[in-house]
């Protein structure tokens, strides 16, 4: 009788053992797959950072290429590449709209003005993240390589002139339909060259992953 009761007793601990086990394994795992998530929305984050800053790279290239003689190249804010009146026969839009960052979902952009005229040289996002894609950038986006901080992305109207001469991978339709991160009723064709008028026609270096999980 006592054996069996010890035998009854052991394979009770036993049971409870392989329980706690397999919860250990399951939190792992649970762990694992939540993190991998994150990272895979953060990844996502960036290359439609990437899209939208080239929207606002390329307007303030517009904008320059777009101004009469003697009138200032650079908008004093970002409402003015939306209607551009400098031409007083022609409204011209180069913006179709002021797009939210898509890393913080704000409409606040960091804007980098020049120090004599306060006029927007370039825009950057306000997001303190550590970037996950720090090389093999195309040739508009070189000067992102091993940049620290997603901020330090700074689009100006050079990477507009780069994506205009072709040297920007995400210019490529096929490239941007596959963006299952765009909302296409907003984001349709961010990249095409040049820029509507008043009315518009409706027509990888990575880190690892555990120097980012914290």
């Amino acid at each position: 009788m006592r054996h069996r009761y010890f035998k009854k007793i052991s394979n009770q601990g036993f049971a409870y053992l392989s329980l706690l086990i397999f919860m250990a394994i399951l939190a792992l795992t649970v762990s694992s797959l939540i993190q991998v998530t994150s990272l895979i929305n953060r990844r996502s984050a960036e290359d439609a950072l990437l899209i939208i800053g080239a929207e606002y790279s390329n307007a303030l290239y517009s904008y320059s290429q777009y101004s009469p003689p003697g009138v200032e190249d650079e908008p004093l804010t970002l409402q003015e590449l939306l209607r551009d009146t400098r031409k007083p026969d022609r409204v011209k839009r180069h913006l179709r709209q002021v797009f939210p960052d898509p890393v913080t979902g704000s409409l606040d952009w960091g804007l980098v003005t020049d120090p004599e005229t306060k006029r927007i040289q370039g825009v950057y996002s306000l997001s303190e993240n550590r970037p996950i894609k720090i090389g093999n950038f195309s040739e508009a986006y070189k000067s992102f390589a091993n940049k620290l901080y997603l901020r330090d992305w700074i689009f100006t109207a050079e990477i507009g002139r780069s994506i205009e001469a072709g040297e920007d991978a995400f210019k490529s339709n096929n490239n941007l339909n596959n963006k299952k991160f765009i909302d296409p009723s907003t984001l349709n064709d961010p990249l095409k060259k040049g820029s509507s008028e008043e009315t518009p026609k409706r027509n990888d270096g990575l880190i690892s992953p555990n120097e980012l999980i914290k």
